[in-house]
């Protein structure tokens, strides 16, 4: 076509759209081919944690195929399951991708971790309890309470049966500070019991034995078989705590809480940031399993994974208590709140802000600035996919029954993404459908 006759189209084209405004009927759209489809690429995560019930539930991300959907392949299918002591070293060593974590073990030793990065914060613990045998005679601070006692004289009075008993305590250090902080109550430390250092499992035959006076297990399944199997009381504990005592930011209880999360560390987060926005995602989908409509298939898909790893036998209606009242978690809804409310007492600020300033004071880290922005790049990594979801719903909005098939089938993979929590592709898809 010569540049005079293309000229005059065009002009054409131009003038006949003029003519149809003015009449008040606007051209149809007319649609370009799409882009080309998307590629997700295969990877394999090796993936670690502890063998605790609110560890191990991350064998469902593998076994409900949600790892699958995003190209993703759990090595050996589930999860390895180690001691907490084992963790860190074999994360910094690079013998896993990505593992489960209580942050306390690393918020403790700040200075020298400088590898690990939280990616994601799921849930905090608060099940410690000290417990003891109903037929010991002993009795629980909520029975002294009840008995007329303050607060402050109740503890004190619990804690008290404890003095030169033997005492079960987790051969890990998470719950010292714990447990130190809860003997405290009554003037005492560790030191002022007959410590028995062993596994939870153990404490838990050693209890049932009545081969030792309390117990402190450090899993939530332990502390669940002997309060709610075995019927042991709780003499003091972190609920028992709250229900008793001031919380909220730089409050005593408020130092004991600590989140429940996966990281990684800095170089793999570099290296390697498209996976982990594609494990993020299949993250919240699978808790969203486990706390949606399908939650009964989803713990009962776990129960045996848990009892066969735990020496415990759980069943879904024990792992449901867990998740709810021991372990709560976090979903994709309650993101906003960890990382913007100040408000909300278990805020990050809210709770690391002041344990660093203790651990500081009491020499445990090294006295410096901590940017717990650099420190939870979980923050980062949720602001970036919240915005990738927004994005996405925008660009879904400007596609019309007349867009091609093409773009059609592009849009159908975005939106399948979006409602599986995977923001990522649903935007690379909804990106491709518009382009």
């Amino acid at each position: 076509m010569t540049e005079s006759k293309l000229t005059t189209t065009r002009r054409s084209i131009l003038k006949a759209g003029l003519g149809m405004a003015a009449a008040g009927v606007l051209p149809m759209r007319v649609w370009a081919q799409a882009s080309t489809m998307p590629k997700i690429p295969e990877k394999t995560v090796r993936m670690g944690g502890f063998a605790v019930t609110n560890h191990g539930w991350t064998m469902l991300l593998s076994q409900s195929g949600f790892l699958k959907d995003v190209g993703i392949t759990m090595e050996g299918g589930a999860p390895k399951l180690l001691r907490e002591t084992q963790v860190l070293p074999q994360l910094n060593n690079g013998e896993l991708d990505i593992t489960t974590m209580w942050f306390g073990m690393v918020s403790q030793a700040l200075d020298k971790e400088v590898k690990a990065r939280p990616i994601l914060t799921y849930s905090y613990f608060q099940g410690n309890t000290i417990l003891a045998s109903p037929t010991s005679g002993f009795k629980t601070v909520d029975e002294f309470v009840a008995e007329g006692l303050p607060w402050d004289k109740a503890a004190a009075a619990a804690i008290e049966q404890l003095r030169g008993k033997r005492f079960a305590i987790t051969a890990s250090p998470s719950t010292y500070q714990w447990n130190d902080f809860a003997l405290s109550l009554g003037g005492m430390s560790m030191k002022d019991t007959q410590t028995v250092p062993v596994e939870d499992p153990r404490a838990v035959q050693l209890a049932i034995g009545n081969q030792i006076d309390f117990a402190a297990p450090g899993g939530a399944v332990q502390v669940y078989q002997l309060q709610f199997q075995a019927g042991w009381k709780p003499i003091m504990s972190t609920r028992q705590m709250i229900k008793y005592m001031p919380t909220g930011t730089g409050s005593a209880v408020n130092d004991l809480l600590n989140y429940d999360l996966m990281m990684c560390t800095d170089d793999y987060l570099r290296d390697n940031k498209d996976t982990i926005y594609r494990w993020c995602g299949a993250t919240f989908r699978t808790l969203d399993f486990m706390f949606g409509a399908s939650q009964k298939q989803a713990l009962s898909k776990y129960a045996p994974f848990i009892s066969a790893n735990t020496g415990a036998q759980m069943d879904p209606d024990a792992i449901k208590f867990i998740f709810e009242q021991i372990d709560p978690f976090f979903q994709w809804k309650d993101q906003a709140s960890i990382w913007e409310d100040e408000t909300f007492p278990l805020y990050y600020k809210n709770l690391y802000s002041y344990q660093i300033k203790k651990f500081i004071a009491a020499g445990t880290i090294a006295d410096k600035a901590y940017d717990l922005d650099e420190v939870f790049q979980a923050k980062q990594i949720w602001k970036n996919l919240s915005e990738m979801k927004t994005k996405t719903e925008a660009l879904q909005a400007k596609l019309d029954a007349t867009a091609s098939d093409d773009r059609k089938t592009l849009a159908a993979e975005a939106k399948r993404h979006y409602d599986q929590f995977n923001y990522f592709d649903a935007l690379r898809f909804a990106e491709a459908a518009v382009a």
